[in-house]
């Protein structure tokens, strides 16, 4: 077997740590991030969240490095494997990531696009069903919508997986 991607589980918050520690140990990672919108103390702040929260991608021959050391990397949790060999990644999985790119290594995520004023259902969440109207995308994972509830008009902000357009 040549080098191959392999999945590498990290530990909570660790993608970061377990990167670089990989990194001194000689191995090829690839971490791919996004930019996410986070409010803190009432200041919105845009920073690189990774895209697979607890997991990164290392690249290796396991007939030829010995991958099980990775295992007790600061910031590793394991790493997958399928009986008693690391499971692979395909190659163009991990192409498709990096195609997605821009220059400062950063995934662009594309999110559902409404129009304002566009009527919506909710799909999941405590408001399953109802139907409202698109008002705005707050960032790529949440959106405002207005929702008529008890015979009020309510703004309600959900994640834009949540929501479908209304037939």
């Amino acid at each position: 077997m040549s080098d191959s991607w392999f999945v590498v589980q990290t530990q909570p918050n660790s993608e970061v740590k377990a990167n670089r520690h990989l990194v001194n140990q000689g191995y090829a990672t690839y971490l791919p991030v996004y930019l996410r919108r986070v409010r803190h103390a009432r200041r919105n702040k845009i920073l690189r969240r990774p895209l697979f929260p607890g997991y990164l991608f290392v690249r290796l021959d396991p007939d030829l490095n010995r991958w099980r050391s990775i295992n007790g990397t600061v910031g590793v949790r394991r790493i997958l494997t399928e009986g008693d060999r690391p499971r692979c990644v395909s190659d163009e999985i991990l192409d498709e990531l990096v195609t997605r790119q821009d220059e400062n290594g950063v995934i662009k995520i594309k999110a559902k696009s409404f129009i304002q004023g566009q009527a919506v259902r909710l799909a999941g969440g405590p408001f399953a069903e109802v139907s409202g109207l698109f008002e705005e995308a707050r960032d790529d994972r949440r959106v405002v919508l207005l929702l008529s509830l008890l015979g009020r008009e309510v703004r309600v902000v959900t994640l834009v997986e949540e929501v479908i357009a209304a037939a």
